[in-house]
């Protein structure tokens, strides 16, 4: 069934909102805590690593609620109308730097950093699963996911581009204070953008009337399904590095190539437009070569573009922009695939067990992201402290070459694995229009 481009863009918008909780998580919740909060990186990269993975385990359960939930305006949209404004409250006190002993602050951010990540869940499992009920055809899922990463990557472009300089702007030299007033704005925005995506969509795959099912029997279909079982591991391997990549960034282009505000945020903007443009080819990629494959080689190319920055020099500033553009080109066709793949595996568990769980599958699968999360900012803050980095300071030649190692060769490896490994895969367009046709028979025979 064909979506509007009214929808699209509706739906779009949620990422939008979503983004700029998550471009700050992925490249600049790091550099909060060691240059503005205020302690070690080696501190801030064990609670990260603790409190994703205990938030990533909560999110194995939000799915499953949202699947039994039932409203007038469905299962999944309501939850963006419930709680952005809860989240945008909790996404401030996040970036609130309270005047507490280092003890204190430890157990400020453990207990900000997991409420944010928690009620994120709860708006973003429901808001993803939202994609895998509002159309059946696979080509309008890869448009529909396309207008999600180029949304998506409004916010994270506004986000990142913007984060220091408005730092600056409404703080001046109290960072703290203009971190705190910077994400309030970013807050506001995004309850009206999640608002809008309410009002503009619709949820269209209902489960079975005759469907019933316990929780654990929902679990043990979720892990006979062997395709979301491979973009289980795939999550945790993509966003691993892809954290251990976005931690990196800040400290490379400030501490390595000696990076103003400004030119960090052109930086950011500049790979953000890149990525949009990925995310808008995606769907000739896929009629080129399938999702599967695409997913591999942009995987393949991402691991390539990235190895040249471990010898890139900081004045050759035109090289460090071609590979960037080029990997984050190849950045924007993975991610709109992982979110189409994820969704074609919620079709799989009802066409080969009788049971759609699209929320468990979101959930599920959002909670690999978490436990990726975790692992990679753990590692990037181990890395940086055992490197030696100091914040606020000239760093040691120790602690620029854990820098380049973050932002080049370990997740180049990570990534170039997760391709290799993704051959295993078991979807591709024959096995996606089969299901398709067969699903679409049975409902219309449980219609009539």
């Amino acid at each position: 069934m064909k979506l509007s481009i009214k929808e699209k863009v509706g739906y779009g918008l949620g990422d939008t909102a979503s983004n700029f909780v998550w471009a700050l998580m992925m490249n600049y919740i790091m550099f909060f805590y060691t240059d503005i909060f205020g302690i070690t990186a080696a501190a801030a990269g064990t609670m990260l690593l603790f409190a994703r993975f205990g938030d990533g385990f909560v999110d194995f359960f939000i799915g499953a609620v949202a699947d039994r939930t039932k409203s007038k305006y469905g299962r999944f949209r309501p939850y963006l109308l419930w709680l952005c404004v809860p989240l945008a409250v909790i996404f401030v006190l996040a970036f609130t730097t309270p005047h507490f002993s280092d003890w204190g602050k430890l157990v400020w951010a453990w207990t900000t950093y997991n409420l944010l990540m928690l009620l994120y869940s709860i708006v973003n499992i429901p808001y993803g699963a939202l994609s895998g009920v509002m159309t059946d055809d696979s080509l309008e899922r890869t448009s529909l996911n396309s207008y999600r990463m180029v949304f998506a990557q409004m916010g994270g472009i506004v986000a990142n581009s913007t984060f220091l300089m408005l730092i600056h702007q409404f703080g001046g030299e109290n960072q703290q204070l203009g971190a705190q007033r910077t994400v309030m704005l970013f807050g506001a925005i995004a309850v009206v953008f999640f608002i809008i995506t309410f009002l503009t969509t619709r949820e269209r795959i209902q489960s079975s009337a005759q469907q019933k099912s316990k929780l654990s029997g929902d679990v043990k279909t979720l892990l006979a399904n062997r395709p979301w079982l491979m973009m289980f591991i795939a999550g945790i391997f993509n966003i691993t590095f892809g954290v251990v990549r976005g931690t990196a960034t800040v400290y490379y282009l400030k501490n390595y190539l000696n990076w103003n505000e400004g030119r960090v945020g052109t930086f950011f903007l500049i790979s953000g437009l890149a990525m949009i443009f990925g995310a808008m080819v995606t769907k000739f990629a896929v009629k080129a070569i399938g999702k599967k494959w695409s997913y591999i080689v942009s995987m393949a190319l991402v691991a390539a573009t990235a190895v040249p920055f471990y010898w890139i020099k900081p004045d050759q500033t035109e090289l460090v922009f071609i590979f960037q553009i080029l990997g984050m080109i190849f950045s924007g066709i993975n991610a709109t695939l992982y979110w189409a793949q994820i969704a074609d595996t919620a079709d799989y568990g009802e066409w080969k067990f009788g049971v759609r769980t699209t929320g468990l599958i979101f959930s599920a699968t959002t909670s690999s992201q978490k436990a990726g999360m975790g692992i990679g900012a753990a590692l990037a803050g181990w890395v940086l402290a055992n490197s030696g980095y100091v914040a606020n300071a000239a760093q040691s030649a120790e602690s620029i070459h854990g820098i380049l190692l973050l932002f080049s060769l370990i997740p180049a490896a990570g990534c170039l694995f997760l391709a290799c490994i993704f051959m295993f895969y078991g979807l591709n367009e024959k096995i996606c229009k089969t299901m398709r046709d067969e699903l679409a028979a049975r409902r219309a025979g449980l219609a009539t």
